[in-house]
């Protein structure tokens, strides 16, 4: 339940609430597709592509499955809310991961659609993944296939 459901409007039948709860979908479809129990919060994996002033979370399952999250925004003045500074964005990453083939998926976390996906083999080591172009924020979902 959110504000948009009153007592004058039980269904909560409004357009910015039509979005709020399909970005909610999204996320909970987003993260089912991963094991994330096993999972735990960290973002140690994440060497370098951060630019300054984006925010970054992430989780992963070592050597099985990653995903990180970020957001160009800044806190407003009473650090409770994000102001959202959109732009066109293409980060270049560089992410740690052990030896193995993975699959990468960059996802639009508005729509929760795959905007782009790679299948790659990794000796281990340092990975180069570059972002697809976006405005605000994009999520990264990896997985371990063998």
């Amino acid at each position: 339940m959110n504000s948009r459901f009153t007592a004058e409007n039980p269904a909560g039948d409004t357009p910015d609430n039509a979005q709020v709860l399909s970005s909610l979908r999204n996320l909970k479809e987003f993260l089912y597709s991963f094991n994330f129990l096993k999972m735990h919060a960290e973002k140690s994996f994440v060497i370098s592509g951060v630019p300054p002033g984006t925010y970054c979370r992430g989780m992963s399952e070592p050597g099985k499955q990653y995903v990180l999250y970020h957001h160009h925004s800044r806190l407003d003045e009473s650090g409770m809310y994000y102001i959202v500074n959109p732009g066109h964005y293409l980060e270049n990453m560089v992410l740690y991961l052990p030896g193995g083939t993975y699959k990468a998926d960059w996802v639009d976390p508005a729509s929760g659609k795959v905007i782009n996906s790679v299948t790659f083999t990794h000796q281990g080591g340092n990975k180069d993944l570059t972002a697809p172009e976006h405005a605000v924020d994009i999520a990264l979902r990896i997985k371990r296939v063998r």
